[in-house]
């Protein structure tokens, strides 16, 4: 039997690569195309630019054209391969058909036993009537962003897609209103914006170049027109030898424009070869372009068969190099639907069921939360460890947030937990290792701003307390109370300090819990324990945290300080003897004879009995204010002593036994098990939105799971064999090597996808799913 002229025009894009094309088929018959965007081309242009004319030529499938009725709706047209020709219709409802049973009755149009291009002419405006779309601009905008699929059957029609879009244009007119010059819009850039397809647009050589605007549309979703091709069609309309016909044969030589696909010029038909067959329009087209300047361009740049070869190996490239991505796509989608449906559960129509549902929700709560708390961070919840995820401090695990937070806690407590900064040789203030820099740290400086005082200062003022205090202590000694007075006056800025702490680690808490019961459960069902389980429970954990800083700061507030312990009678000890070895020292230096040398050490070792002696006199002279230096030098000492104590209980005491330890229980199975039937009703019953949403999500999977075995054929695991296959004949030039394949680790691919296989072979494509460069199509 001898094949139709439509089969065999569509021959040349048959052969070795069907397999590519037949397994994308299969996704979109499966409903995978809705799901994930897959490879296809699309026509695009201005109206009355020849676009229905290309589609035409490519397919040798004829579509209305009828004066200025222009195309109203989206066509996507599928050419499948069956043993038995045949035209299957459907129209898939657009996002603006909001009303569920209008969506319902477009999707029950629906048409399949004819063949002819008449017919096919007939069921595209029985498809726009049904829409509602009407020529008369007074009634509709007249465009639909329904999309009417069109799949044509046949022994030799290859798997192939392609769309026509309707035409732009600027004006309104008694056909076409100006409410739909934004919709065609918005139609043409939802197709042009999807990175898997190729964009064919169409220019018609009839009308000026610059009022064309659909290079500067598809510019927007393809900046560097890696995706482009441009098709000039009325091109036997330009003036012979004129300035508008050199233009137009620069921009197909890609010297103007350029575009990485590059240009490719048509002849359309005219209205006098409306009825003429396909082989003699193919004639006339090619006569045309082997005189004048048009035969001084590269013959695979013009001509409708060159058109069909290069989309051929552009469409299957495309496609090739689109595979590794687009499986992980699904891959990921996949994970997403399970995660989905993971925390919706099983239907759960009983109490018990329902019960059964809570039960395993805290069981993994508890462990998740027990893996957090110990920095065990294994399970799928806590993530990679990728850098994003290091540098931003992730709240999911939990003990590395706390150990941060207690580390800026230390620092702020060490250079600005005292009320008045001490003169140096008092106080000597230790470096903090956090970074002044960081805005996490500096909110903790920012609780308090220590006053910064003289040694002069803080004996005058300290002499004047002791006089004010004095009771039955012997001459020369000063009040023992006043040590306790001085430390609370010191450490009041402990409490904002460790307020402040409290709360970071209470609210890094929250956000835990947040988003573990956020990866658990459902929106309904978290939102639900939320509120009236979580929620009440970390606030009383919040609660147990101030009632604890209260308890620790107890005795900064009242009674006196009792140091226990060696260290602080040897830091005692160690302060006094310096104090006295340096008010020796300037004593001597004051009473010499020469003391600008006092900085000299060989003259400094040269003293007599009689100058240590008045030295040591002046000291003691001194007693009342040395008593009084002395209480400053046994309260900082003390407040060394207790600020590392007090530091330590805020994190163990506080933060890990009021607030850590006891959080896995805050949802542990015995608190469900005390939940009476009403309570379990409330928190996981289910609603018929959930039950509708399981519906969904177990349909999506299941295409999704199809698409995925649908694939199965291009193996992304096995190494490549140095055995080519003929589709790598057909992809790789002869200069290129096939690119080596990478293992695939997980279902979660990072950096760059890797090669697909084809029959244990990689193909030459580049494996950032574009094409490859320095080609010419």
């Amino acid at each position: 039997m001898v094949a139709k002229p439509e089969d065999k025009a569509m021959h040349q894009l048959q052969g070795q690569q069907s397999e590519l094309l037949d397994k994308i088929d299969e996704l979109r018959s499966i409903g995978v195309g809705g799901l994930v965007e897959l490879p296809q081309l699309i026509v695009c242009g201005s109206q009355s630019s020849g676009k229905s004319s290309v589609l035409e030529a490519i397919s040798r499938v004829r579509f209305p054209t009828k004066g200025t009725i222009c195309t109203r709706f989206a066509t996507e047209v599928i050419l499948r391969r069956k043993p038995q020709a045949k035209v299957k219709v459907s129209i898939e409802p657009g996002d603006s058909r909001t009303d569920e049973r209008e969506r319902e009755r477009l999707r029950s149009f629906t048409s399949e036993a004819f063949s002819s291009d008449n017919d096919l002419k007939n069921l595209i405006n029985q498809a726009r009537d049904f829409m509602g779309i009407s020529d008369n601009v007074d009634q509709h905008a007249g465009f639909s962003d329904d999309v009417l699929k069109i799949e044509i059957s046949g022994p030799d029609k290859p798997e192939l897609s392609l769309v026509d879009l309707p035409g732009l244009y600027t004006s309104a007119s008694k056909e076409q209103s100006k409410e739909g010059i934004p919709i065609v819009r918005q139609l043409t850039e939802r197709y042009m914006a999807k990175s898997r397809s190729i964009i064919l647009a169409v220019i018609s050589a009839k009308v000026d170049y610059h009022i064309q605007e659909v290079l500067d549309i598809a510019k927007d979703h393809d900046p560097h027109y890696e995706r482009v091709l441009a098709i000039v069609t009325h091109s036997d309309k330009l003036d012979e030898g004129s300035d508008e016909e050199e233009r137009y044969l620069q921009y197909i030589r890609n010297e103007s424009i350029k575009l990485k696909l590059g240009w490719h010029a048509l002849v359309n038909r005219n209205h006098k070869m409306r009825d003429v067959p396909d082989d003699e329009r193919d004639e006339e087209e090619r006569k045309h372009f082997a005189k004048g300047r048009w035969a001084s361009l590269p013959r695979a740049h013009v001509g409708i068969d060159r058109l069909r070869h290069r989309l051929s190996k552009i469409l299957l490239k495309h496609i090739a190099g689109n595979l590794p991505t687009l499986i992980r796509d699904i891959d990921q989608k996949i994970d997403d639907r399970k995660q989905s449906l993971a925390k919706l559960g099983t239907a759960r129509p009983t109490t018990r069921d329902q019960r059964g549902f809570l039960l395993n929700i805290s069981s993994n709560f508890q462990q998740i939360t027990a893996e957090a708390v110990n920095g065990f961070y294994n399970k799928e919840f806590f993530g990679g460890l990728s850098d994003e995820l290091l540098e931003s401090g992730d709240a999911r695990r939990l003990r590395a947030v706390i150990r941060e937070l207690n580390e800026y806690f230390a620092d702020a407590m060490s250079v600005h937990g005292f009320r008045r900064q001490l003169p140096e040789d008092v106080c000597e203030v230790p470096q903090p290792l956090s970074d002044f820099e960081n805005p996490k740290f500096q909110s903790y400086l920012n609780q308090w701003i220590p006053e910064k005082v003289t040694e002069k200062d803080i004996m005058n003022q300290m002499i004047r307390q002791a006089l004010n205090n004095r009771g039955i202590e012997f001459p020369g000694n000063a009040n023992q109370l006043l040590i306790g007075e001085l430390f609370r006056d010191q450490a009041r800025p402990w409490r904002d300090i460790a307020q402040y702490h409290l709360s970071q680690a209470w609210g890094s808490v929250n956000e835990f819990v947040q988003l573990a019961f956020e990866y658990l459960a459902d929106d309904s069902t978290k939102k639900a324990l939320l509120a009236d389980i979580i929620n009440p429970r970390l606030d009383m954990l919040r609660n147990s945290l101030d009632d604890k800083l209260d308890e620790l700061l107890s005795y900064t507030t009242s009674g006196h300080p009792l140091p226990i312990g060696r260290s602080f009678l040897q830091r005692i000890q160690s302060c006094r003897t310096n104090r006295q070895l340096q008010s020796l020292r300037n004593n001597l230096i004051l009473n010499s004879k020469n003391p600008e040398r006092s900085t000299s050490e060989e003259w400094q070792t040269k003293f007599t009995l009689r100058d240590l002696k008045n030295a040591a006199t002046q000291a003691q002279s001194s007693d009342g204010q040395f008593a009084v230096a002395d209480i400053v030098v046994q309260m900082q000492s003390y407040y060394e002593t207790a600020i590392v104590i007090f530091i330590d209980n805020v994190a163990i005491l506080a933060i890990e036994n009021c607030l850590l330890r006891p959080l896995e229980h805050i949802f542990s199975n015995q608190v469900i098990n005390k939940m009476d039937d009403e309570e379990i009703e409330r928190l996981a019953g289910e609603s018929q939105e959930v039950k509708e949403e399981r519906e969904r999500l177990s349909r999506e999977l299941k295409k999704l799971e199809a698409g995925m075995r649908t694939l199965s054929t291009f193996n992304v695991d096995r190494p490549s064999s140095n055995r080519p296959s003929p589709l790598d004949a057909h992809l790789t030039s002869p200069s290129r090597s096939p690119a080596p394949s990478r293992k695939r680790s997980s279902a979660h691919h990072r950096g760059n996808p890797p090669a697909i296989q084809i029959n244990g072979s990689t193909n030459g494509i580049n494996h950032r799913g574009g094409l490859e460069s320095g080609e010419v199509y």
